[in-house]
């Protein structure tokens, strides 16, 4: 066993070392390729960038040069007869043309004699280029030559610097004179400076010399054509220019990123071999250690009374506890792989089902059937999980034929004894009414007084009983409703009248607003007088005196909404989810201040529900509570 521990490990240790050296040769290798791959994107970029200062700088100075050779055809179609009239009208218009000309001038026999414009150029007009002895070469050159040329930059005679394009006229072989246009490279600098700032690039110009060599850089710097910069010529109508950039952005490699990538993986690596190391030891106490979890995890599903069933993503049962079985009458083999909607009485139910149960706290009532081919009531709640990155329902079944019967026992002792108690209680409050009444004569004022006690606790005791046969009918759907148009602002009126004595009893104000009295819905007016009283009388029982009870009537999103505000405690957070449920009470002990069977609120959720509409809760702030149901309209008319 040491051996082939010791073998394993020497094993170990050069497998480290050849993915040590494999990962570094390969990283360094990616880090080539990709300072290549940024170079040559570089490149690529500083060719376009490159090709739009060339096209920039020729279009310019071109579109300037070519008037000089319309002004030249025009003086040779004219014979050279051409008057300092038509000059005055032709120079400005060719000004106006182009955008970074300084001037134009004409020199018939080499004298400058028309200029335009002629402010800031009055020393160059009446010249005479044979006796400028620094610009009469460079003329009498293009004069021999007959070719146009640009020379520049050279300071002006009227100040400042300037490119000069110069162009010999002939006539009929005979010299005619200079035409010559003077461009102020003053903004063409300024424009060429935004697009080297645009591009993030650095450029510079120059011009080739009549002996093949080239000139110092006239814009940039001159070192720029000494390094690896790229370098192209520009077509220049009259002049050879030669333009370098390079570009200032840094080589855009993710060298850094490459190498901590490879570096880290190399890392990752001797780790990994490192923990497979200590882990190979682990893994059989690990091993131990679930058989013991899943022996613990069956013992308990085993004695949960719930039927547990777990499934895959697709619905196929995969474990089902000892409950289930038992409830079913099936064991795992028959059960495994089988699709969990086989245990349902109708398995067509299985999509809604899923949907019902989208939580595990949603839970549905369907039924299921057993090998017996039995059918039996169920309640269904379900969970969804994720193991080993797939997915799992929890099902948990529960079998409800028991709580039915014990349901249906107490529904029927609760029916039987409302039924039983009604007819002599209605005879004992109606005998004790007579009484107080006279119809026996006087009585006593302690006799009165006992008299008047029983005579309000059979009332009270007559409100439950009610309550409780209407319950019964509403869940065994006999309740009659008389649906009808009725006018909402009307019935909370009358709702607000029959509650006033009780109001002014507890020392209360009670209030209507609404900003549409013409609104309809489709009601029975005489229950929805008892929703709105059961709502008014517990706001009126919980409201602290010298408060108001407020009710709003609003139209919302094509439906009514009836609110009942009150000023008192609110009810208790952990008691609102089962505020709406049948003998829910938020104070249920013998002591508790207000009396009531806990009733009328499922009452009228269910009177609501039956008549199209919702009632529901929302607490207010800082206190006080907000009933409020909400009725389909069936009209809305304005009532302005």
């Amino acid at each position: 066993m040491n051996t082939t521990g010791k073998l394993l490990s020497y094993w170990q240790w050069l497998l480290l070392v050849v993915c040590l050296l494999a990962s570094v040769l390969l990283t360094e290798n990616l880090v080539r390729q990709d300072v290549a791959y940024a170079r040559g994107q570089q490149l690529e970029q500083q060719v376009a960038n490159a090709g739009h200062l060339r096209s920039f700088l020729e279009t310019e100075l071109n579109r300037a040069l070519y008037l000089t050779f319309g002004l030249s055809a025009y003086v040779q179609a004219n014979r050279g007869q051409v008057s300092a009239d038509e000059f005055n009208l032709l120079l400005p218009e060719l000004v106006d043309l182009g955008q970074y000309i300084r001037n134009i001038g004409v020199a018939p026999d080499n004298r400058l004699t028309y200029v335009y414009p002629i402010a800031g150029n009055e020393a160059a007009i009446g010249l005479y280029y044979p006796d400028l002895p620094e610009q009469w070469p460079a003329v009498e050159a293009i004069i021999n030559s007959g070719e146009a040329s640009l020379v520049g930059p050279v300071t002006l005679l009227q100040g400042g610097t300037g490119f000069i394009h110069r162009l010999p006229v002939f006539i009929e072989d005979r010299y005619w004179g200079i035409i010559s246009i003077v461009v102020d490279p003053t903004e063409l600098w300024q424009e060429l400076q935004r697009l080297k700032d645009r591009y993030g690039i650095e450029a510079a110009l120059r011009s080739r010399l009549p002996d093949g060599g080239y000139s110092n850089s006239f814009v940039g710097s001159n070192t720029l054509f000494y390094d690896d910069s790229l370098r192209l010529d520009l077509s220049i109508r009259g002049a050879e220019w030669q333009l370098a950039i390079r570009s200032l952005d840094p080589l855009k490699g993710r060298t850094r990123e490459i190498r901590l990538v490879g570096y880290s993986v190399t890392l990752l690596l001797l780790a990994l071999i490192s923990w497979l190391t200590f882990s190979r030891h682990q893994l059989q106490q690990s091993g131990r250690e679930l058989r013991l979890q899943q022996q613990y995890l069956s013992t308990v599903m085993d004695n949960v009374a719930d039927a547990i069933v777990t499934t895959d993503a697709n619905g196929r049962i995969e474990r089902i506890n000892q409950a289930a079985a038992t409830i079913f009458g099936l064991d795992m083999q028959q059960l495994e792989g089988v699709h969990w909607s086989s245990l349902l009485d109708d398995p067509t139910e299985e999509s809604h089902l899923i949907t019902t149960t989208s939580t595990p706290e949603k839970v549905a009532k369907t039924r299921g059937r057993n090998r017996f081919d039995q059918a039996f009531p169920l309640e269904i709640s379900r969970s969804e999980v994720e193991f080993n990155q797939l997915k799992k329902n929890v099902i948990l079944l529960r079998d409800m034929t028991e709580r039915y019967k014990v349901d249906r026992l107490k529904n029927e002792f609760v029916s039987t004894v409302s039924h039983e108690l009604r007819t002599p209680l209605t005879a004992i409050n109606g005998s004790i009414g007579l009484v107080l009444g006279g119809v026996l004569g006087s009585v006593s004022p302690q006799v009165q007084q006992l008299l008047q006690t029983a005579y309000d606790n059979c009332s009270q005791l007559t409100l439950l009983i009610n309550d409780l046969l209407d319950m019964e009918k509403l869940e065994a759907g006999k309740l009659h409703f008389q649906l009808q148009p009725v006018r909402l602002a009307e019935l909370i009126e009358h709702s607000l009248q029959q509650n006033s004595a009780l109001a002014l009893q507890s020392q209360l104000k009670l209030s209507f607003e609404t900003n549409d009295h013409q609104l309809m819905a489709r009601v029975d007016p005489l229950r929805l007088q008892q929703v709105l009283t059961n709502l008014l009388s517990n706001a009126i029982k919980f409201a602290p005196p010298h408060s108001q009870v407020e009710v709003r009537l609003l139209q919302q999103q094509g439906q009514a909404r009836i609110e009942v505000r009150d000023q008192g405690p609110g009810i208790p957070e952990h008691f609102r989810p089962m505020l709406f449920q049948k003998f829910a009470q938020a104070d249920s002990s013998d002591k508790k201040i207000q009396q009531g069977s806990g009733l009328g609120l499922a009452i009228a959720r269910s009177l609501t529900e039956v008549m199209g509409g919702t009632l529901a809760y929302q607490p207010l702030s800082p206190h006080g509570s907000c009933f409020y149901l909400e009725l389909p309209l069936i009209a809305a008319v304005s009532s302005h």
